[in-house]
């Protein structure tokens, strides 16, 4: 797999956009072209993607979680205006900005790439001065569409991601990890007696019990790993690069942090607060696994920790 990845934070001529980490998936069969491509788009502040055709970028597309995809027309048995038609059909891809470079002779097919769902397009051979310019104002479109989703995909109680946006990115973390062959650990939490705390001190008291729950598990994360709010008072974490051992220090890490919480009622009196936690791990050998299995055994991992007396893990 031909995969270009490179960060920078921005240059003069790109105003805007130092520091919006975008991504971009370039698909063109002409190693020539990519090069320009990529130049300018490095030189713009975005972090670049290489596909040499299209069966390969339809596979990232699906998982590498780009912003913007540029293709040529004629880039392999499935053509770029058929991969525009693809990621708008797909409600995980349809978000993706898409930008249709066309070359002599295919004038007749703008209106085409517009019509199956390209939000833009330029000729070939470009001008880099355009090509910036278009890119800028994609970028520009595509931070608001980010913005929106992450309000949608937003849980609006206690500001964790939720069940969707879960999902969404388990799904895409297990592709990583395959692609890089790494380790890949996720967790199932739950607070322990939360029907009861609801019940004898209220919801006003439950819902600060979640928040500040949220509040102490995000400090005992690292920066790349997820936390997600699934649903009543269940959490999910995904930690990406994550062997066994470190999945269990995390764990208990998390444990630790929701025991040593201090939340109090209306009264003032303080509520104990604890939480059962289920670990998996999937490690390079197994990654025919889906993330469907991956819940299944970190769930069952949960059922034995609060089978076992609650407020400890179990691993799956």
């Amino acid at each position: 797999m031909n995969q270009h990845v490179s960060i920078m934070a921005g240059s003069i001529d790109s105003p805007g956009l130092a520091g919006a980490r975008l991504s971009v998936l370039i698909c063109e069969t002409s190693r020539v072209q990519r090069r320009i491509l990529r130049e300018i788009l490095e030189d713009g502040g975005f972090t670049v993607i290489e596909a040499g055709g299209s069966q390969e970028a339809f596979h990232l597309l699906r998982y590498s979680g780009c912003d913007i995809f540029i293709t040529g027309i004629e880039v392999g048995q499935v053509n770029g205006l058929e991969l525009c038609w693809r990621l708008k059909a797909e409600a995980e891809t349809s978000h993706i900005h898409t930008i249709v470079m066309t070359a002599l002779g295919q004038e007749v097919q703008v209106a085409e790439a517009l019509d199956v769902g390209a939000d833009d397009f330029i000729p070939k051979p470009f001008n880099p001065v355009e090509m910036k310019a278009r890119i800028r104002a994609a970028a520009r479109i595509v931070r608001l569409q980010r913005d929106l989703r992450g309000q949608a995909e937003t849980d609006s109680l206690t500001g964790a991601a939720n069940r969707r946006a879960f999902m969404q990115s388990l799904e895409r973390a297990v592709f990583e990890a395959d692609r890089q062959t790494q380790p890949l650990s996720l967790i199932m939490a739950d607070l322990d007696h939360f029907k009861a705390i609801n019940d004898t001190h209220g919801h006003a008291t439950g819902d600060r019990v979640l928040v500040q729950c949220v509040s102490a598990m995000r400090s005992a994360l690292a920066s790349q790993e997820m936390l997600a709010r699934l649903g009543g008072e269940e959490f999910g974490v995904i930690m990406p690069r994550c062997c066994r051992e470190e999945a269990e220090q995390r764990a208990e890490c998390l444990r630790r942090a929701t025991e040593s919480l201090v939340v109090e009622n209306d009264a003032g009196d303080t509520v104990p607060v604890s939480a059962s936690l289920g670990v998996t791990v999937l490690m390079p050998q197994e990654y025919m696994a889906t993330p469907d299995e991956l819940l299944s055994r970190a769930d069952s991992a949960l059922y034995r920790a609060k089978a076992s007396g609650r407020n400890r893990i179990a691993f799956g």
